[in-house]
């Protein structure tokens, strides 16, 4: 940091709000800030530590605290955490656990974190709310007389904003040293539940008795500070953004806004409608085309006259302007040209629109291969241009290219193209679409179509072709969802390995790695039996189910009403069945597995998350977990031997039937 930029910064005096800025370019480096005066942790049985914290980008190891101890003359680390998308890992002393989170880390937005340990438990803490614990057995107390804050090293660093700072004083020309509200603190006890959510909240605001958040504290490597409003420092995460498209027709504005997991907004008050007014404004001052009147999210489309909500179909009454509506049948869409002035238009006429979106979803990039989950994530943002870009949480970013006519997947740090589309549909590159490969990928060569899945959707939820979100259990319902209903095709159940003989049992092993018989459960329901005594002949109808687990299938979309996972018969023909002998017949009969046979998947296990290798979500079953049903009615003939002396006074047992 240069001495000018110190003395600047000082100037602008305590009502200044600053943050600390770490690798800003994700140029990674041992840049930290450490304390400019001696700071000694005590011994501690109990601490907590928090941290607010924005990250750009994340590494295999993104450390941002770590605290030492060299009194012994070998440099021990007793406190260490990173953070990564789904969890953080905490070292305290030896002990070393991840506390996985049950949101995702949101790249370019404030988070909060704490972890505290006390009477052998250790608790995380996102955002003011529970995550993780863990039962640490530490063998000695906590100490430490080295602190950093940003980086472990050059490798393991941390790339992003932390916390906030009120002034800033220049002390020599060597260092930098800050006098600041630094939301770095340690404390020598286990914080309550409560006051980590105040804390969380901004609505109490205590040091660490430890290491107290007032410094001053010494700047080392990339380390910058930039300004930032308090109110954006605690509400961020909930907060929302606008995404602003000068030419579209209404139906590509309700696709567009939908797929990029929001809405457009229907302005039922003055303020609501001088919100959008507010981001248009900001938007227009980069150069950007100006906005008279912009589409609103309704329609009478259905039934002319009923005004409708496109995404909830809830029925309004908009406030519309004089003489409005006045389109008839020809004006099935809407536009807001004033407050509390809205005009029916037609749908396909070119207006602006704005979509609200709820802050920064987590974006991913389905289909990819990619070995890091950081490398399949991307956060939307748009330019004060117009341009929307996709900037990627490691190495990647998707871009629109200069001359406007193609989607570029871009390598940045390697200044690579890694894929590309040349007609994106609606012009974004959202949601399930094919594109041309600059690169290998997934056994697949240079120039190779793949199709790929960039969606908004969270855990949970299945992405339609045009990446608006459903749930994932209304995949393969039966039912479309999806207003492409694309929720409906390709409702693979069965997923086979690599190699897969269907002539072959399913082989059970056992510790001393030699194969035991497999279990079948076999259940025969009789529906009626019809004994001819002069032929010795009995004619019987029954119904015969087997289930057996056949461990090397997996199964997917199973539902909880068993009747949507009936396999299809030509999937059927190309599985492993057991075979059953009805002997003593009239004739040779044996269970059959033809078109009068139905197999179905029992949900008993719990699913995972399918690889991301696939352009689509869905939850994987395991064959060991979830028995695998054949039913089929049979009508035999058996033959029987009855010895007739004593009939009808005595009982009659026929040879075995199978």
């Amino acid at each position: 940091m240069s001495l000018t930029q110190c003395k600047r910064m000082s100037s602008a005096g305590s009502r200044a709000e600053w943050v600390f800025e770490f690798q800003a370019q994700g140029n990674q480096s041992d840049s930290y800030l450490t304390p400019a005066e001696t700071m000694v942790v005590p011994p501690l049985d109990a601490l907590s530590f928090c941290v607010r914290l924005r990250f750009y980008f994340l590494w295999e190891v993104t450390g941002f605290l770590q605290v030492s101890d060299n009194s012994s003359g070998r440099l021990v680390h007793t406190i260490q955490a990173e953070v990564n998308l789904n969890y953080i890992r905490v070292t305290l002393s030896h002990f070393r656990r991840y506390h996985f989170l049950k949101n995702r880390l949101r790249a370019l937005t404030w988070h909060h974190l704490c972890v505290t340990y006390n009477n052998d438990v250790t608790v995380s803490y996102l955002d003011g709310i529970e995550q993780d614990r863990h039962i640490p057995q530490l063998a000695e107390k906590i100490t430490g007389n080295q602190i950093k804050i940003g980086a472990w090293d050059d490798n393991n660093s941390f790339s992003g904003q932390l916390s906030q700072a009120r002034q800033v004083i220049h002390k020599s020309t060597e260092y930098c040293y800050f006098f600041l509200l630094l939301q770095v603190n340690i404390w020598s006890r286990a914080l309550t539940p409560n006051e980590v959510l105040e804390l969380a909240e901004c609505i109490k605001g205590e040091e660490g008795d430890v290491v107290p958040w007032r410094g001053p504290w010494q700047a080392v490597g990339d380390v910058t500070v930039a300004k930032q409003s308090i109110s954006k420092l605690c509400e961020e995460a909930s907060g929302t953004d606008f995404f602003i498209f000068t030419q579209a027709t209404g139906n590509q504005a309700f696709q567009v806004c939908e797929g990029l997991g929001g809405f457009v907004p229907h302005p039922e008050s003055e303020a609501e409608y001088n919100t959008i007014m507010k981001a248009v404004r900001e938007h227009e001052l980069g150069g950007a085309e100006v906005c008279k009147s912009f589409w609103v999210g309704i329609t009478d489309e259905e039934e002319e006259g009923v005004w409708t909500l496109v995404k909830h179909l809830s029925r309004v009454s908009p406030p519309w302007a004089v003489d409005e509506p006045d389109g008839d049948k020809l004006e099935n869409c809407a536009v807001a040209e004033g407050p509390l002035q809205i005009a029916d238009s037609r749908c396909d006429a070119l207006w602006c629109v704005v979509c609200t979106v709820p802050r920064r979803p987590v974006w991913s990039m389905l289909g990819t291969c990619e070995r890091y989950k950081r490398n399949t994530h991307f956060v939307a943002l748009q330019d004060q241009s117009d341009k929307l870009l996709f900037r990627g949480y490691s190495d990647y970013r998707i871009i629109l290219s200069d001359n406007g006519m193609e989607w570029l997947w871009w390598d940045w740090r390697n200044n690579q193209t890694v894929a590309s589309i040349t007609k994106a549909v609606n012009n974004v590159p959202i949601g399930r679409q094919n594109w041309t490969l600059q690169r290998a990928m997934c056994g697949q060569a240079e120039g190779d179509v793949r199709l790929l899945l960039l969606t908004p959707c969270g855990v949970g939820s299945f992405s339609c072709d045009d990446a608006s979100c459903i749930h994932l259990y209304q995949r393969c319902d039966l039912k479309f969802d999806c207003a492409d209903k694309s929720d409906e095709s390709g409702c693979q159940l069965v997923r086979y390995p690599p190699v897969y003989r269907p002539d072959l049992p399913p082989v059970v092993d056992t510790r001393n790695n030699m194969s035991q018989p497999l279990p079948v459960s076999l259940e025969i329901i009789i529906e009626s039996v019809d004994v001819d005594t002069p032929s010795m002949h009995m004619h019987v109808n029954l119904n015969v189910s087997m289930t057996w687990k056949e461990t090397r299938l997996k199964y997917l979309n199973l539902n909880e009403d068993f009747t949507l996972n009936r396999v299809p018969y030509e999937t059927m023909q190309n599985v492993w069945v057991p075979v059953v002998d009805f002997t003593n017949t009239k004739g040779n009969h044996i269970t059959q597995t033809d078109h009068e046979a139905t197999m179905v998947v029992n949900m008993l296990g719990t699913p995972t998350l399918g690889e991301d290798k696939h352009p689509e979500e869905v939850e994987v079953y395991r064959g060991p977990e979830n028995p695998i049903s054949v039913r089929r009615k049979y009508s035999i003939t058996f033959q029987c031997q009855f010895d007739l002396k004593m009939y009808p006074f005595d009982e009659q047992v026929s040879e075995s039937l199978f």
